[in-house]
């Protein structure tokens, strides 16, 4: 199964996404390469599935009016003073995509099948044996009622993956314990 990766926009960016005129990110560090597949956030929510076409390194002032277009710019200085508000500097990474949109439920399902994911955290700390530290993040999970705001309490977004990774692994570990139930009540 190929993993996927996220690709991260903030909410305002949701509607050029779906629209199909933001085509491209500048992004300060990169973990994708071309032919990647990612899920789409915008806005806290799934909205769709890039597959990453190129990413290329550039010194920001070679960006162009075209770059500018394809991230969802009028123009090139609309776009610097974006990048300068946010703090860019130096080299950047030129990410560009072919977006599809898909149902919102279908990467957890891809992920997680029918089972939703604060079900996943209760039935695991219930029923599996954990590692103090996946235990600690499933409650902090389950308190916050969102891998965003469990990830910001642990220390800033990029810890999202750390705990998709626990629900993921949570999932595999119940599903195989329950198919090996049903083994053996087959036998």
């Amino acid at each position: 199964m190929k993993r996927f990766k996220h690709l991260t926009f903030s909410g305002k960016f949701a509607g050029e996404i779906l629209k199909g005129k933001k085509r491209a990110t500048i992004r300060k560090r990169v973990n994708l390469k071309p032919g990647d597949l990612a899920f789409v956030h915008s806005g806290g929510e799934i909205i769709g599935i890039a597959k990453i076409t190129s990413v290329e390194e550039r010194k920001i002032e070679e960006l162009t009016d075209e770059d500018a277009k394809l991230d969802g710019f009028e123009s090139r200085e609309e776009m610097m003073r974006e990048l300068e508000r946010l703090g860019y500097r130096g080299n950047v990474y030129l990410v560009k995509f072919e977006f599809e949109a898909i149902d919102e439920r279908d990467p957890y399902e891809f992920h997680y099948g029918e089972m939703d994911l604060r079900e996943i955290a209760r039935e695991a700390l219930e029923k599996l044996e954990l590692k103090e530290e996946d235990r600690r993040i499933l409650e902090l999970f389950l308190k916050c009622g969102s891998i965003r705001r469990a990830a910001v309490r642990l220390g800033g977004l990029e810890k999202r993956k750390k705990i998709r990774d626990v629900l993921r692994r949570c999932h595999k570990m119940l599903q195989k314990s329950l198919e090996d139930s049903s083994d053996r009540e087959n036998v």
